[in-house]
């Protein structure tokens, strides 16, 4: 039987993995901040261990017998930068660390985000030889973690997986769309102009995580080796135009109405934001930061690497999942 580690396995992309890797029989433990805010984990049979990224010890302890190590705990958003580097590089590396002070490392999964290499650029989706050129604090701290598992490659396997947007079942960002939507009809994109997105279901990303461990490639330290570099996305492209119409769809919305916001009132809309979070001590969605990657473009990505190596094919079409997920909130009331 396979052992495996995840961190972040409180977080809805986590819940999905979990379930994944329970079905096919491995072993898993969850490296948790709480047991007491993990209940729904334990009652799915799996071991909790907790401690933090910053606690080096309580990670020695985590990954002890772990054959694979799902790195997904990260912080997308913060009142403060230095919290994004902290969680998402820092605690990255401590990770990284441990890893590698095992007498037979596991294999170290890392999951970063498309934010890590930046937007696309013209109108071909970016692949993993394309030069990498973040535009938030974010997607710099996303690329600090992949930095800090890179000089780790000569003493652990490492594989890092980029996802673009994930959405799904349990998740409360993507679901703010589907919230306005169903109750107004009203789609707010920002800027004037539509730009193209990549996504991919969670249960789909999970479904990757684990092919990439099983059947991917490795990091090595040379700077223009990708071989342990893949993208995670469905084939399915649409502008956020056309994401709005698709929920508006699922949501049963006879016509979903497509609102551009001007970028100076975005941006002034998430200055209030930004005040709001630091006088209440916790971050909201709508901040500058996510504003400078709403205003850089299109953020497409292309799978076909992944799916050579690993075999990797999305289980449904986008809008199979985006049904899917309409009827889950449905069905938990959260619309």
């Amino acid at each position: 039987m396979r052992h495996a580690l995840v961190t972040g396995a409180t977080g809805f992309i986590g819940h999905h993995l979990v379930q994944r890797l329970l079905a096919q029989g491995t072993a898993v433990k969850c490296l948790v901040r709480s047991k007491s805010r993990a209940d729904h984990l334990s009652q799915l049979g799996v071991t909790l261990v907790q401690g933090e990224l910053e606690d080096v010890s309580s990670l020695s302890e985590a990954v002890k017998d772990a054959d694979v190590v799902y790195h997904l705990a990260g912080v997308t958003k913060s009142v403060r930068k230095s919290d994004l580097m902290r969680v998402n590089g820092d605690g990255t590396k401590n990770l990284s660390l441990v890893c590698s002070r095992r007498n037979c490392p596991p294999t170290l999964v890392l999951v970063s985000s498309l934010a890590a290499a930046g937007p696309s650029t013209g109108s071909e989706p970016r692949i993993e030889t394309d030069p990498v050129s973040p535009v938030s604090c974010y997607g710099r701290s996303k690329r600090a973690g992949e930095l800090a598992v890179m000089d780790f490659a000569d003493e652990l396997p490492v594989t890092i997986v980029r996802p673009p947007i994930v959405f799904g079942e349990h998740d409360r960002d993507v679901f703010q769309w589907f919230r306005s939507i169903d109750k107004l009809g009203l789609h707010f994109a920002a800027g004037l102009r539509d730009f193209h997105y990549s996504l991919i279901h969670a249960d789909d990303l999970a479904w990757a995580l684990i092919l990439a461990a099983e059947q991917g490639g490795r990091i090595t330290k040379d700077v223009d080796d990708d071989a342990g570099i893949y993208y995670a996305a469905c084939d399915e492209v649409m502008t956020f135009s056309e994401m709005g119409r698709l929920i508006g769809d699922c949501v049963g919305r006879s016509r979903t109405r497509v609102v551009h916001v001007p970028m100076f009132m975005i941006r002034g809309v998430a200055v209030s934001g930004d005040l709001w979070a630091r006088l209440r001590g916790r971050p909201t969605i709508l901040n500058l930061d996510k504003t400078r990657e709403a205003a850089a473009g299109s953020w497409v990505c292309s799978a076909a690497k992944l799916q050579r190596h690993t075999g990797f094919v999305p289980s449904m079409t986008l809008q199979e999942r985006v049904l899917q997920t309409a009827k889950w909130y449905t069905h938990e009331n959260w619309i």
